[in-house]
């Protein structure tokens, strides 16, 4: 491949996607959510959080998932609840408040809250009063660090100057905008509609506001992706000069979400030309001062997460990649996923099933993991490959000798570069990363066939 505009898609590259693009985990946890057991619940995460030191001082990490949407994107794999009666977000409001006071007295008064997140679902579904509310239901219950990032997850199409205010007024600092394309008929055949102008008046409207950092959400892989018309897209979004690039493949798994069947699978862009797309957004951005993070994010050089990146302090989780990765994250409401040191804990996916549980004064976790000595071993090698392309090899020659012969092919093929203290994953190799940790992934491996669970790793 030269520039954009000479792209070339050799034969050995043909080959190589024909040969990885198999189905696999993101590896946004480790063990991935299909290996968590239902019979962990209140007992296991209430004990852990109860069993750290009271007078240590520790950084913690909040998420809140709000999952109302007005209207359903297809392609999107979130646990959503799609309703335009906004009185649902009263009574979920007031269940967040239970769950709140039930889990806020087990975590230790000492520990500050260095970072906060809000996703969803569409959280601006929420009025300015509903989110000015919601946030105070926080500052009284934990210490929140005046230095500390918050940041929500906006949606363009129903996001006012209103809300933003609210937020920029209660600390909120990081606003992480969803695009994902801007082509007419890839919007149309998503179900999702967002003019070019909505896009920017949220974004210059964030910018009056002084928000610290702007993030926009993009995907490759949607239906009706073209080359040209991808590049155009390319070239829109660093015009408008965003603080940071979310850059997803898309997940195509109709057999768990439903409304991807609305979709026409002879509509999506092949393996071949998902990487090309990938391939081209990598040159363009970086032509731009974006500096590639991990799997799939971008960063100019002056923003939070290419810090993070510098000083080793990376976190991969359910919302991507963050900056704080010492810190222990807890979350709130449906669906909403707690990582707190060698567990995970997940809330009930369905709504009515939340709403029982706390209405029984229950901790409304449906399933969680406590990780063992080698699950933990396993993480980090996995997460440094996600985070920093790359792992350290004398802390895993004797233990994982097997694996590590069994990336011997990728090493031949282009995809890691190994000397004698390290793994190095290479430019061609970010592409086939997942393939990557799949090898050290002990579940995934004693799988006796492919599991339908997870989308194509290309």
């Amino acid at each position: 491949m030269t520039g954009p505009g000479n792209y070339v898609m050799s034969t050995e590259l043909l080959k190589l996607i024909q040969k990885y693009d198999v189905q696999g985990p993101r590896y946004t946890s480790y063990p991935t959510v299909p290996h968590w057991s239902s019979t962990f619940g209140q007992s296991e995460f209430k004990t852990t959080l109860e069993s750290f030191d009271r007078n240590t001082i520790r950084p913690l990490s909040l998420y809140t998932h709000i999952p109302f949407c007005e209207e359903k994107c297809y392609y999107c794999a979130c646990n959503v609840i799609i309703t335009r009666h906004k009185e649902q977000a009263d009574l979920y409001l007031g269940y967040l408040k239970k769950e709140l006071d039930l889990v806020s007295p087990s975590v230790p008064k000492t520990y500050s809250v260095t970072q906060i997140h809000w996703g969803g679902g569409t959280p601006t579904y929420l009025s300015a009063k509903q989110i000015e509310m919601l946030f105070q239901e926080y500052e009284k219950r934990f210490s929140i660090s005046a230095t500390a990032e918050i940041s929500i997850e906006v949606d363009p199409r129903v996001t006012t100057f209103e809300q933003l205010k609210t937020l920029r007024t209660l600390g909120f600092n990081r606003i992480s905008m969803g695009v994902q394309d801007f082509d007419p008929k890839v919007q149309l055949s998503i179900n999702r509609n967002q003019t070019e102008e909505q896009t920017i008046q949220v974004h210059t409207w964030c910018q009056e506001l002084g928000f610290t950092s702007i993030n926009m959400d993009f995907v490759y892989g949607l239906p009706f992706q073209t080359r040209e018309g991808f590049e155009k897209n390319l070239k829109m979004i660093v015009a408008l000069e965003p603080d940071r690039i979310a850059f997803y493949n898309y997940a195509h798994v109709p057999w768990q979400v439903p409304y991807q069947k609305f979709i026409p699978e002879h509509s999506l862009p092949t393996a071949e030309l998902k990487l090309e797309l990938f391939q081209l957004a990598l040159e363009i951005f970086k032509d731009r001062g974006y500096l590639p993070i991990g799997l799939d994010h971008f960063a100019k050089m002056d923003d939070g997460l290419v810090k993070a990146f510098e000083h080793k302090t990376l976190r991969r989780n359910f919302m991507g990649y963050t900056t704080q990765k010492n810190t222990l994250l807890l979350a709130f409401g449906v669906s909403s996923i707690s990582d707190v040191e060698t567990i995970y804990a997940q809330n009930f996916r369905k709504l009515s099933d939340y709403y029982k549980a706390l209405d029984e004064k229950r901790w409304p976790v449906m399933r969680g993991c406590v990780l063992s000595l080698d699950d933990q071993l396993r993480r980090e090698i996995i997460m440094n490959l996600m985070c920093y392309l790359e792992a350290s090899i004398p802390e895993m020659e004797k233990k994982f000798s097997t694996e590590l012969k069994q990336l011997e092919p990728m090493v031949s093929e282009g995809f890691l570069t190994r000397s004698p203290d390290r793994l190095q994953v290479t430019e061609l190799g970010r592409m086939f990363v997942r393939n990557i940790c799949m090898v050290f992934d002990a579940y995934f491996q004693r799988q006796q066939e492919p599991s339908k669970r997870y989308s194509r790793t290309v």
